[in-house]
């Protein structure tokens, strides 16, 4: 008899590649997946059908349209989204589990898994109080909730060893460590279409502004942007002025992994004053080694001392010009590219493939009975 999983995150699914890619392997291990997400932008179901064409997966989606981040201006509709959680899953039968993705998609869970005596997998993708912008009257509440969810859980999920350290107030039963690794075959070329290509959220402290800024004297480099949140506007108008600029909006997964291909360069740049970015464990950083490509990252934000012991790139600091200076670095000398880029996939396939994470996602669900 299969057994039947809820997937909860508060994203449109197709173009979230985390979520992508452990619905997948639950389904590909025999799990019957039904996954709650939320349709932020009106194309979720549809190309969600496109993506997931193989296993037992069904979606259900939260249709309001929210573009950008969930903040407290939203508190309504994160209110509605945890009282539809919470009575689609009273409408599933014989669930198994569910495998909730952060505070703002397990809180509902939470409170039907205590209730139901269902097992929960709590997966932190961002601890909450470090990635969102909280008034600090609430911080210790929310925290606490937060702590609450993770004491309960049959078993935690976090993204890098590091992430201990954010959670060390709890007392979890199991914790497991999933980096965010993308399933990919390397192929290698030197026919690169793009000296840069960034691909995710166009959001605040992650050079995002600046770097659309300043390129204006640095237009005779070939760049593309893929992504949306609140600088997709000044990204538009970036490519609209200059011809080597291209901006391509909210693509797939599958497409972030083939336009990324076709780049020279990939970064992975956080603002390092912020708490969560010290501890981050960013997709484009795994992306970046398991497709041979040197990568630009942060001083003072974790990743920065795999980058410097490992060579598999530069480190800069928080500042624009400093990142077109070791972009332009990095492609006028095109051996030592290729030297970073052979170094990242041998550590890729040795430490952080995604054939060693699914088999850890598979087996933290056989060790909690399933």
């Amino acid at each position: 008899m299969s057994k039947t999983i809820a997937y909860i995150r508060t994203t449109n699914i197709y173009d979230d590649s985390r979520a992508t890619k452990e619905i997948t392997t639950l389904a590909d291990n025999g799990f019957d997946v039904v996954v709650l997400g939320w349709n932020r932008n009106g194309k979720a179901l549809e190309k969600c059908r496109a993506i997931f064409t193989s296993g037992s997966i069904s979606f259900r989606f939260f249709n309001v349209l929210l573009p950008q981040g969930i903040g407290l201006k939203n508190l309504d509709k994160l209110v509605s989204w945890n009282k539809w959680i919470s009575n689609e899953l009273k409408s599933i039968s014989q669930l198994s589990a569910v495998h909730a993705c952060n505070l703002d998609g397990a809180y509902a869970a939470y409170r039907f898994c205590l209730k139901k005596n269902v097992p929960l997998v709590y997966d932190i993708y961002d601890y909450y109080i470090d990635s969102h912008h909280i008034p600090n009257m609430l911080c210790s509440f929310v925290e606490r909730l937060e702590i609450q969810i993770i004491n309960f859980a049959a078993c935690t999920i976090i993204c890098t060893e590091e992430r201990r350290e954010q959670i060390q107030k709890s007392h979890p039963n199991k914790v497991v460590v999933i980096h965010n690794s993308p399933d990919v075959n390397f192929e290698e070329s030197d026919k690169a279409e793009y000296d840069y290509v960034y691909c995710g959220s166009l959001c605040d402290r992650r050079l995002i502004k600046e770097i659309l800024s300043e390129y204006a004297v640095n237009s005779d480099l070939r760049i593309a942007f893929a992504g949306n949140d609140i600088y997709q506007e000044n990204a538009n108008n970036v490519s609209q002025q200059y011809s080597n600029f291209e901006y391509y909006g909210t693509i797939p997964y599958t497409e972030v992994i083939e336009l990324e291909k076709k780049s020279k360069v990939l970064s992975a740049i956080y603002e390092p004053t912020i708490r969560n970015h010290r501890l981050c464990a960013p997709n484009k950083f795994y992306e970046a080694l398991a497709l041979g490509k040197p990568l630009i990252v942060c001083e003072g934000t974790g990743i920065d001392k795999v980058v410097k012991d490992n060579c598999l790139g530069m480190v800069i600091s928080y500042d624009a010009k400093d990142f077109y200076s070791a972009l332009r670095r990095l492609i006028n000398n095109p051996d030592e590219m290729r030297e970073m880029g052979n170094r990242g996939r041998k550590l890729y396939k040795e430490k952080y493939s995604w054939s060693i994470m699914k088999e850890r996602l598979i087996s933290a669900y056989s060790s909690i009975g399933l």
